[in-house]
């Protein structure tokens, strides 16, 4: 039978009221606290027993003292004094028990309760979640700025959604711990005022454990929907980076140990933070996907290799869904295929080129940007996105007639598709379509010896009508 064991323990800062429920009931099943650290809350195994918990805080107290200050040694011995013994304590939040029935609380004006509880919140609890809140508001706007550099690029990654996500739910904590701690605070003041009486502290414990559970299924998921070595890279940096973390609060605790000053540990800490954040778990990560590189596990797959003017090339043989043969007649064999991109929930965007080898250059190549439309409700929008970013000026305006490209819608039906548009440079028509399908958008850039003719637009039509996707 063991002798001891260490809970994760969720409870917001001053939910002091849900604390003591938790204690209390811990010990009615035979198991006492003994210490609280960042690995979680340890209990020794005792005598089930009804025992009291108190909940206090004490402001002047900090995570990162070596030992406890004289205010605080003799708060203790008050408690002690008047039956209260120490079980834990964490940084302001101080836990005693008291084995009497009906022990006389540490606490008794409620005024002076809740200011000692609004100045521990307020030294290290609230300025955490601020910065938190600062660090989910800058990631969701980096992932607005990638989205509106590009948006159809970022719905095919579900690296993208999946930060979202976590960032968004992280972001939720945040506001529902400041924003819960302040409510709290309002109805505690009010109570006081009106009945001199201390109201209950109210947590949010079930929501945040339902979410964090969220985030790790989801986190999951993502690894499941990723290619395996792309996955076992995203777990292993995981890993590398909870190591790192882990890391920086057992050097924290051995400066305590050898009793540096609160000031000087907070500076030390703040710098090894920086520093493995920055430094070693970048450089750990980085060898990490060197040796996976090295390894070859970003390679795609070569058919072969040859050489050509001292140099060597690459022949891939990737499965695309259109090929020149759709299109036109040829004999030639020694085509390259390849086929990448990136594959989401809502809908997935790859590139394919097909062309000769380089000494074959004569014979004609193609390329492609393959959009299918997994969600319906993003069909319009997909469309008028590769829509806007069909013809490229670079800077080229409207005045410039001869050299301004734009988009002319030209007859659908021909290509079985629901739209279709030719690029123009002026009044010259390219030889490059946007052909819109039932869930697939294609922007097509045939060579300009081959003829799109009517044949070839109904092979077109038929290849890509009624396509499952390529993976």
């Amino acid at each position: 039978m063991r002798k001891t064991k260490r809970v994760f323990a969720q409870f917001t800062f001053f939910d002091r009221t849900g604390i003591q429920a938790f204690l209390e009931k811990q010990a009615q099943k035979g198991w006492i606290l003994e210490k609280i650290s960042s690995y979680g809350w340890k209990f020794r195994r005792t005598e089930p027993q009804k025992i009291h918990f108190s909940v206090t805080y004490f402001p002047e107290a900090s995570i990162f003292d070596p030992v406890p200050g004289e205010n605080q040694k003799s708060f203790w011995e008050l408690c002690e004094h008047t039956g209260w013994k120490l079980a834990s304590n964490n940084a302001q939040m101080q836990i005693f028990y008291n084995e009497t029935e009906n022990p006389v609380p540490i606490e008794t004006d409620p005024q002076t309760e809740l200011e000692t509880i609004d100045k521990s919140a307020k030294k290290s609890y609230l300025p955490s979640f601020y910065i938190l809140t600062a660090c989910g508001v800058l990631q969701l706007l980096l992932q607005l700025w990638q989205f509106s550099t590009d948006p159809l690029d970022w719905l095919s990654r579900n690296s993208s959604l999946f930060s979202v996500l976590c960032w968004s739910i992280m972001l939720a904590m945040c506001l529902i711990e400041i924003l819960g701690y302040f409510n709290w605070r309002k109805k505690a003041r009010k109570a006081i005022e009106e009945t001199n009486s201390f109201i209950e502290t109210k947590g949010y414990r079930k929501i945040e454990i339902a979410l964090m559970w969220f985030v790790l299924a989801v986190f999951v998921i993502f690894l499941l929907s990723i290619e395996p070595r792309f996955a076992l890279v995203a777990a292993i940096s995981s890993v590398v980076v909870g190591i790192m973390s882990m890391a920086v609060w057992a050097f924290s605790n051995l400066l305590k140990k050898f009793k540096v000053s609160a000031t000087a540990n907070k500076i030390a800490t703040g710098i090894t933070i920086i520093v493995m954040a920055f430094g070693v778990t970048g450089v750990l990560l980085f060898t990490v996907i060197n040796k996976a590189m090295d390894a070859g596990w970003f390679d795609r797959e070569v058919a072969y290799t040859y050489e050509y003017k001292g140099m060597e090339w690459k022949v891939y043989d990737d499965e695309i869904p259109l090929r020149i043969e759709d299109m036109t007649e040829t004999d030639y064999d020694g085509y390259s295929t390849s086929w990448y991109g990136d594959e989401s929930l809502f809908m997935s965007k790859h590139d394919a080129y097909q062309s000769p080898r380089m000494y074959d250059l004569e014979q004609p190549d193609l390329q492609y940007t393959f959009v299918k439309v997994k969600a319906p409700f993003l069909y319009n929008f997909a469309h008028r996105q590769m829509l806007k970013e069909f013809p490229r000026n670079f800077g080229v305006t409207e005045d410039e007639w001869e050299f301004y490209e734009h988009a002319v819608e030209i007859s659908a039906s021909e290509w079985g598709a629901r739209y279709a548009y030719q690029n123009y440079t002026g009044d010259t028509p390219n030889n490059e379509y946007l052909l819109c399908y039932d869930d697939i958008i294609i922007r097509l850039r045939p060579d300009h010896t081959i003829e799109m003719t009517s044949e070839a637009k109904a092979a077109i039509g038929k290849k890509l009508g009624n396509m499952v996707i390529c993976n």
